[in-house]
């Protein structure tokens, strides 16, 4: 896997990450309006012309829902500014991604026209692995402040209420 960050993006749990998204049954599966739903109401909320909720796999990173519906499509993990945000467990917000040094050389950053602003939350489980994230992204820099940072986590939380009923019912 190519990785665009000159950083590690594998956490060192890994293999136990893997194991528990994969418990889920949620990678490459159909559309689904619970997660529809959410990704349109988080582009609404933020006024972001994209929203997503995507899930961090061994070598990709899936897209389950995007503001627009069945848009499913799955991109290369050392791509995927998904990859960094599953890192942390709190907001992962680059207001100005060519000020950032890490970003520099990522496609989506690098392209004309290319992402300049993105936040993410990451989605937990109740283990404590972040399997995915709830993404805003803008071809502009945009201020994105602690009030917008603990809006984003609070539907992170949505997000993760949805994917425990797979398993909880």
């Amino acid at each position: 896997m190519e990785n665009t960050f000159g950083r590690n993006i594998i956490p060192q749990n890994e293999q136990q990450r893997l194991e528990n998204l994969k418990k889920y049954n949620i990678l490459y599966t159909e559309s689904e309006s619970a997660f529809d739903e959410l990704a349109a109401y988080t582009a609404a909320v933020f006024d972001m012309p994209i929203a997503m909720i995507n899930f961090v796999d061994k070598d990709n990173v899936w897209t389950k829902a995007i503001q627009e519906g069945e848009h499913h499509y799955k991109v290369e993990r050392g791509s995927s500014l998904c990859a960094l945000a599953i890192l942390k467990d709190e907001v992962t917000v680059f207001e100005n991604a060519l000020k950032e040094r890490c970003l520099l050389a990522n496609p989506y950053v690098a392209a004309e026209n290319g992402l300049r602003f993105y936040a993410a939350a990451p989605i937990g489980t109740t283990e404590g692995y972040n399997i995915g994230v709830i993404c805003i992204i803008d071809r502009q820099p945009r201020e994105f402040g602690l009030e917008d940072q603990a809006v984003l986590e609070s539907i992170a939380r949505m997000v993760e209420l949805e994917i425990e009923k797979r398993i909880h019912g």
